[in-house]
């Protein structure tokens, strides 16, 4: 070549050209990689959104009721509050309710109102209010037209409702109507009917018949006697030691001729003073926890065991 002058040949150009357009692009790739790591770091480091809100725990509450009345269910509940779908609540207790922020609430203007929630009335004449969500189950009672209940849950075409007395069963939904009754029908129920000693709590601790009795056992796998009645009267917020002795200076005291379903009775079995107790549930008879190999069982307080070692009744409200 003359002068010494040097030519690049063209081919040799453009694989410099295109070794530098890869080395771009590798480097741009690399820019987009990192970006999205930071991105992710930065959006794990926030704090949860889904905040969890609490309620205290009222007379009548149920892990029930209150997962109703939160738009949540009965499993999400106890697993958020480390409870079991059957434990017993203690009044004035704090409850969490999961996922209550992360709820989409309706706007103001189209927001329904609790009353129209939670509160409905018998729109014919003698509804049917059974222990179970079908036609077969047992009739407890028939409700006249306006009733008002608080409705607990939906199953199907039943609901489950509660009278004002707590009496609580299920009720044919195409037979209710939004909203409270009358008046005069509310108040001919609240005073026709039994209050909650002589028939929902009665009806509660009958239910638990066959239940094993366990030492300090307070739940359905296996009671002892108070924890038995510990575990029956918490259902309707009244909350009671765990000792028979301890339960005998509750509420009031009641002559046996006055005894009344609902009434905690007492017995010396084992050794002087108060060392067993059961509910009272009308007719001479009491259910209880019984520790010789029956569990849940119903007695009566004139039998030969039970007569003699009777020591007193109690009323607890």
């Amino acid at each position: 070549m003359a002068g010494g002058d040097q030519y690049e040949l063209p081919g040799s150009r453009c694989r410099a050209i295109g070794k530098d357009v890869v080395s771009l692009r590798r480097r741009r790739l690399s820019e987009i990689i990192n970006l999205f790591v930071v991105l992710a770091l930065i959006v794990s480091s926030l704090p949860a959104t889904a905040a969890k809100a609490s309620y205290k725990i009222k007379q009548g509450d149920t892990l029930w009721t209150i997962a109703a009345r939160h738009h949540t269910t009965v499993a999400k509940l106890a697993k958020a509050n480390h409870l079991r779908e059957n434990s017993v609540l203690s009044l004035g207790k704090a409850v969490c309710i999961p996922g209550k922020a992360s709820l989409k609430q309706p706007s103001r203007a189209a927001r329904p109102s609790r009353q129209a929630c939670y509160t409905v009335h018998a729109n014919a004449d003698n509804v049917c209010l059974r222990s179970g969500g079908d036609s077969s189950s047992r009739k407890i009672m028939a409700l006249s037209r306006g009733t008002t209940m608080k409705l607990l849950a939906r199953n199907g075409k039943w609901a489950k409702v509660a009278l004002p007395n707590g009496t609580c069963g299920f009720a044919y939904r195409p037979l209710l109507a939004v909203g409270a009754g009358s008046s005069k029908s509310a108040a001919r129920i609240a005073s026709s009917q039994p209050d909650r000693s002589s028939c929902s709590l009665i009806q509660t601790a009958l239910a638990c018949r066959g239940a094993h009795y366990r030492r300090g056992g307070t739940s359905r796998g296996g009671f002892d006697c108070s924890g038995f009645t510990r575990y029956i009267f918490a259902k309707y917020g009244i909350s009671l030691p765990h000792s028979s002795a301890a339960q005998a200076g509750r509420g009031t005291s009641v002559c046996r001729g006055e005894l009344k379903p609902g009434n905690l009775v007492f017995f010396a079995t084992s050794r002087r003073g108060i060392s067993h107790v059961g509910i009272y549930v009308g007719n001479g008879s009491f259910v209880h926890a019984e520790s010789r190999g029956k569990g849940v069982t119903v007695d009566s307080l004139g039998s030969s065991y039970y007569s003699p070692r009777y020591r007193g009744a109690r009323r607890v409200d």
